[in-house]
């Protein structure tokens, strides 16, 4: 496929594949898949409501009052997934591995966090101490940021299915 020059090596991920951590898993996988879906729709919902908010909309809202509101979601829902992530990856790394979008939702989320911590270090105190209008350089990272999570659910809804064996027309 064309994402493959991405792929993560087969050795490596056989490597890493621990058959005594799976089976100490496995009766606790569904659980931990569904904390995972749960805690990255939380994370997903409030980054969503705050990059728009950045970029813009709902200026009734002041962006410290949202901000204080939805960050600790922000932390605790992505800590969670993050956790949950790594915790579904090595119950079968070859499998998880092997969907055509996983190496770009994880060069995305690297991505992701890349744009956060910058953002945090020099804009986001500049962003809330301006009043009125969010600075141009917020709005930029709030838009870079929406493209960046969707993407990142984009790769993650193309990862669960494969293609469809038969086309309906």
């Amino acid at each position: 496929h064309a994402l493959s020059f991405l792929s993560i090596p087969t050795d490596i991920l056989i490597a890493l594949d621990n058959r005594a951590y799976r089976f100490a898993l496995q009766p606790y996988h569904h659980l931990v898949r569904m904390v995972h879906i749960l805690s990255i729709s939380a994370f997903f919902g409030a980054i969503i409501l705050l990059d728009l908010r950045l970029v813009g909309l709902k200026r009734v809202i002041p962006l410290k009052t949202l901000s204080e509101l939805v960050m600790p979601v922000i932390y605790w829902a992505f800590g969670i997934g993050i956790v949950t992530g790594i915790a579904l990856f090595f119950y079968d790394p070859v499998h998880v591995a092997s969907h055509a979008y996983f190496s770009l939702k994880l060069i995305l989320i690297a991505f992701g966090i890349a744009n956060a911590m910058a953002f945090n270090r020099k804009g986001f105190a500049v962003a809330l101490a301006t009043p009125g209008a969010v600075p141009r350089h917020a709005r930029i990272v709030g838009v870079l940021s929406l493209l960046v999570w969707i993407g990142v659910m984009i790769c993650a809804t193309l990862n669960v299915e494969a293609a469809p064996k038969v086309l309906l027309r």
